[in-house]
């Protein structure tokens, strides 16, 4: 090495001080300074990224971190709201939790190097890769299968708006098992491929990144394929809905046309009204949905813009002959002006891609957590979090318990005092002095106002029997007559309304009997049977206990 002074210029170290024993050694920056057989030939140090930038690049690097933190600890918040919270708060939806989930294991990809706190440089000439570094290993799987699972999950969301808009087809159980299943296993087995065969290593920024060695056939091709599919069903539906919208708009008129007084519609406002009803459906799918649509717009357009620019990345690495003429001249002047990049910065622009494009793909692929919060996330995830942590920490307050409170099954004069407010007024409760105390008998349920009174036999047909048998007469209940087809008599048991008379009980039901007239018989007493007497004496009348004592019972002839 000590010839390394005298055979490369500065920066430039002899690549046969450094042996191929590990590290991605294809990512060496390697020229041969005199194109002569058997000469030397001297290598860019590692990092080579801070010869090819202004010293500011690297800050900016170093900055993305912070961001990158931010965006972890946003996504983590919306994982652990959508798993804590109830769904009330935060209208979770599996859709959602798991694109929420696929871009916080993208996200750790950029967090996994600061906390390993490794070196990029396999050697001095020599990056990590996946097979020296564990921590690039990690990093680049991280990177590569959490934007696998974003565009994955992002198709699917496409795939369920459309269904829902275009097709009417609310996707049930049998939909969430294949999401599952697909969502999960193809960037799974997409992920194995890539490692395998193409590999990851630090390229660009604090993180692994997949090499060029066939890096779009095994990762950008079927990833931007899946990007592509998604964007297609985007733009149909949204092609659908702006068809149904002017659809509604131009066949308004026609909705108000009717036939020559017939009053029916004709044909094309028919279909008016139902264009009228397929455009209200879809305001109300996308007012629920917008925030799914615009992160799955903003997604797809990032996944796209990475794709164009990491390829144009791989595209300045490839031993093409404009590439080899760039890098020597490049080559030729770091070592006239001694190592100093700063005047050879115009060349290195034709080399490498833009400050510009290389920072603003690192800003996107970092702020993919914090968008996740803003879309996915609803405000009233705040206010969930609040009411949680209030109720942990607030005391349970003490029921009131009334010391007379009971059950309404329980027997007690208690059971009688709640009475519905529907209570008819005219019934009492009787009561009966025991000493100098009250008791109060327990009483059936009050009557409701809206019960209709019927005929009691506990009271009214009692009294009537006690006073029957009293005076010795039998008791003839009413029997039903036997039913016959033919034509009734006119002759009926029961009198007219206006017939009936009061009924005057009396000791001796008939009034023969009082003068000691035999000559009259006494008819066998029925209940049914209204006496003849037409008696004026209120003493003997039967009271109700339901009416007053002024009212009359009237009852059948």
């Amino acid at each position: 090495m000590s010839s390394n002074s005298t055979v490369c210029p500065p920066p430039f170290l002899l690549k046969s001080d450094f042996p191929e024993l590990g590290g991605a050694t294809n990512s060496r920056l390697c020229v041969p300074f005199l194109q002569a057989p058997g000469m030397p030939i001297c290598c860019l140090p590692c990092p080579k990224q801070n010869f090819f930038y202004p010293d500011r690049f690297q800050k900016i690097v170093h900055a993305t971190v912070f961001v990158d933190l931010a965006s972890v600890i946003c996504c983590g918040f919306l994982l652990l709201s959508f798993a804590v919270l109830p769904i009330e708060y935060t209208q979770r939806h599996y859709l959602s939790v798991c694109l929420a989930l696929a871009i916080f294991f993208m996200q750790l990809s950029f967090i996994i190097p600061i906390g390993a706190q490794s070196s990029q440089c396999y050697d001095r000439i020599t990056p990590h890769d996946m097979y020296s570094s564990i921590t690039c290993a990690l990093s680049g799987a991280a990177l590569l299968g959490g934007g696998w699972c974003t565009v994955m999950w992002t198709f699917l969301r496409a795939f369920s708006l459309h269904l829902q808009i275009c097709w009417q087809i609310v996707p049930g159980r049998r939909f969430f098992l294949a999401a599952q299943a697909f969502g999960w296993s193809i960037p799974v087995a997409l992920l194995a491929i890539t490692l395998s065969i193409t590999g990851v290593s630090f390229r660009f920024g604090e993180s692994c990144h997949i090499n060029s060695h066939m890096g779009l056939q095994t990762f950008w091709a079927p990833l931007l394929t899946v990007a592509a599919a998604s964007i297609v069903l985007q733009a149909i539906t949204f092609g659908y809905c702006v068809q149904v919208y002017l659809r509604s708009l131009f066949e308004e008129k026609g909705a108000s046309q009717v036939t020559g007084g017939s009053g029916l519609p004709y044909s094309n406002s028919i279909r008016t009204v139902t264009a009228r009803q397929a455009f209200r459906r879809i305001q109300r799918v996308v007012a629920l949905q917008w925030r799914g649509i615009l992160i799955v717009i903003m997604i797809l357009a990032d996944n796209v813009y990475f794709a164009t620019v990491f390829l144009a990345f791989d595209g300045t690495t490839k031993k093409t002959q404009q590439n080899i003429a760039l890098g020597f001249k490049w080559a030729n002047c770091m070592a006239v002006n001694g190592g100093d990049k700063y005047a050879c910065l115009d060349i290195a622009k034709t080399i490498v891609i833009e400050e510009r494009n290389a920072l603003a793909v690192l800003f996107l692929l970092s702020f993919n957590g914090i968008l996740a919060l803003l879309l996915l996330g609803r405000p009233t995830i705040y206010r969930g979090w609040y009411e949680l942590i209030r109720n942990l920490f607030k005391r349970p307050k003490k029921e009131f318990v009334s010391y007379d409170a009971r059950r309404l099954s329980e027997p007690g004069s208690s059971s009688y005092e709640m009475l519905d407010k529907r209570t008819d007024p005219m019934v009492s409760r009787p009561e009966s002095k025991a000493g100098n105390g009250i008791l109060k008998h327990p009483v059936p349920p009050p009557l409701q106002s809206s019960t209709v009174l019927e005929y009691n036999p506990a009271t009214f047909s009692a009294k009537l029997r006690e006073r029957a048998e009293a005076e010795g007469k039998g008791y003839s209940p009413y029997t039903r007559p036997p039913y016959s087809l033919r034509t009734p008599s006119l002759t009926s048991p029961f009198s007219s309304f206006k017939e009936t008379q009061d009924y005057f009980a009396s000791r001796t039901l008939h009034p023969a009997s009082k003068r000691g007239d035999e000559s009259v018989s006494t008819p066998p007493y029925s209940p049914y049977q209204d006496s003849p007497i037409n008696s004026s004496d209120p003493s003997r009348r039967i009271q109700s206990p339901y009416g007053t004592p002024d009212q009359d019972i009237g009852v059948a002839k």
